[in-house]
């Protein structure tokens, strides 16, 4: 069967398949068992499949895409202004079709496995830092109850749990000692276990090109690279620097109407990861450019002067993005001299 676009509404095990002609009229729109998606794909010639960006719809895509089909992913909040009458899956299918014909729609390349790989071991990371985290205040709280007030540093309140522990004359009793040394060996398994995933992450990303080009950018460490090397697929299918800054929302918000134009804070769109590791990164080279006399470190040393801190980081985060198309795009290393020349 020929058709120009198929929209599918993944779910767990019922999956809704709409097929559209190329003057957009419905040929089908009916359910399909898991076991069955791609058989039912199979009755169509290659086309474009349409799904909503979710949880399993890297797997299905690449699946997909093995049997001949054009696969993209569309954003969800794209998705929802599309959609027409009730809540169902054969509407939300529709939704899908009707979003993926709009010219302004930003689609979602599917990601490969490798990709996959370096954006789960820094989910996992980040979840054992904030366990950690989480566990370094408790252990705080729990000792000043018992009188015992450490540092908030975390490296000086490890350093003093054994000195606590092995001091007779405090007041913790034998309970508050074991479950404290409990708290101390979890911390400092998670410690392992966050330097193990490190190695493994880094082991993934080394030999690869982009991230040697990367780490030539000031303001781009390991973490950074890794981030970026997961979330973006391809450079190319950002026209430029500013529309990729735009992409991580780094740009400032719009509100016009009429002769009226207002600029205010950045969107906060796209990838949340990305955005703080920019602006951490940023932070980090805004921090020493006193102590450089680079372009990059001039520009920021004069824009330090006019604005607070807050927007110099910012600011600044918005450039690293620019520099980080241009350099991946371009396939150049970063050049101090080339950067903020103007």
């Amino acid at each position: 069967m020929k058709c120009s676009v198929i929209s599918i509404d993944l779910a767990k095990n019922i999956f809704q398949v709409c097929a559209l002609d190329e003057s957009r009229q419905i040929l089908s729109n009916n359910k399909v068992r898991r076991s069955n998606l791609l058989n039912e794909l199979r009755q169509f010639e290659p086309t474009l499949v349409v799904m909503e960006a979710c949880y399993s719809a890297n797997p299905w895509g690449r699946r997909i895409e093995q049997i001949g089909h054009t696969v993209k992913c569309v954003p969800a909040f794209a998705v929802k202004p599309f959609l027409v009458g009730n809540k169902n899956d054969a509407n939300d299918a529709l939704a899908i079709a009707e979003a993926s014909f709009r010219p302004k729609t930003r689609f979602i390349d599917i990601k490969p496995v490798e990709q996959q790989d370096i954006q789960s071991l820094q989910r996992i990371r980040e979840l054992l830092v904030r366990q950690r985290t989480s566990t370094i205040n408790q252990l705080r709280g729990l000792l000043a109850e018992y009188g015992e007030v450490c540092s908030t540093k975390p490296g000086a309140l490890l350093k003093a749990v054994p000195m606590i522990l092995e001091d007779a004359s405090n007041e913790l009793s034998y309970v508050a000692r074991r479950f404290i040394q409990q708290l101390f060996d979890q911390i400092q398994e998670m410690r392992i276990r966050i330097d193990e995933t490190d190695n493994y992450l880094q082991g993934l990303i080394a030999d690869r090109s982009d991230y040697a080009l990367l780490m030539g950018i000031p303001g781009v460490g390991p973490h950074v690279a890794a981030t970026i090397l997961a979330s973006v697929n391809d450079i190319h299918s950002f026209k430029n620097g500013r529309q990729f800054a735009a992409w991580i929302g780094l740009t400032p918000s719009q509100h016009a109407s009429g002769e009226m134009n207002r600029m205010g804070k950045i969107t906060k769109r796209g990838n949340q990861s990305l955005r703080r590791m920019l602006v951490l990164g940023a932070r980090a080279v805004l921090n020493w450019c006193h102590k450089h006399d680079d372009n990059v470190s001039k520009w920021l040393q004069k824009i330090k002067a006019k604005m607070h801190s807050c927007k110099c980081v910012t600011a600044f985060a918005n450039k690293l993005a620019r520099i980080i198309w241009a350099v991946l795009a371009k396939q150049t290393p970063f050049d101090a001299k080339l950067a903020c020349s103007a």
